[in-house]
């Protein structure tokens, strides 16, 4: 991607109208969601973000790009919490599946993508199939600390080429990268710090693709 794309240098501007709010898992767990929806809606996409007991928060700098691009295509966002549990990717699903249910509820005839970034990636993979997602993008994922299997759901994988938990070659061999290929992002670490906008940009073309466009 060129160091000059339109989402290189981050903006607020946002053609969507934000709601926060309150959700219910099915374990009676509380969490917040900002919902934001642009004029007309043409698809939802769920967005997870990194480990949260790491840092990693629903307002993060690279979901909000992501959100903001997407608004801009005409599909709604949802960012929300996870829960601050032992971090194991298991106990956050009913989290990240109220999400896209309530994403879902609003909008039932619209299809799903589902978006994760590093930890957020794994969440999603895991609950992808549960919420009979169309598409899910899986950025930063560290698969070398966890065993996924072949994903049941078409799916996108954006790599850091110089990811310090998962680097490209010890990924290789994994079934998702064996199934769905890998995007590298070049000088890339799993940070990200300096590529918002190549991989926003590798994101909502994914979206789109997956979406017919």
């Amino acid at each position: 991607m060129s160091s000059d794309s339109p989402f290189d240098d981050f903006t607020p501007a946002n053609p969507a109208t934000l709601e926060t709010v309150e959700l219910t898992t099915d374990d009676g767990i509380t969490i917040s969601a900002d919902i934001e929806t642009p004029a007309s809606t043409r698809a939802v996409a769920a967005l997870l973000h990194p480990h949260p007991l790491f840092g990693g928060r629903r307002d993060h700098p690279l979901l909000l790009s992501i959100a903001h691009a997407l608004h801009r295509n005409r599909v709604t966002t949802a960012r929300s919490d996870f829960r601050h549990a032992s971090g194991n990717t298991i106990e956050e699903m009913p989290d990240a599946i109220a999400c896209c249910h309530e994403l879902q509820r609003r909008h039932c005839d619209l299809p799903l993508v589902i978006v994760g970034y590093s930890f957020g990636s794994i969440v999603a993979a895991r609950i992808a199939s549960v919420v009979r997602a169309q598409h899910l993008i899986m950025i930063a994922p560290p698969l070398s600390t966890v065993s996924l299997g072949i994903p049941t759901t078409p799916t996108t994988l954006i790599i850091a080429e110089h990811d310090q938990f998962s680097p490209p070659a010890t990924i290789s061999d994994d079934p998702i990268v064996k199934e769905a290929g890998m995007s590298i992002v070049a000088g890339a670490d799993h940070f990200l710090n300096g590529h918002i906008g190549t991989v926003t940009e590798l994101t909502v073309g994914a979206a789109s693709t997956a979406l017919g466009e």
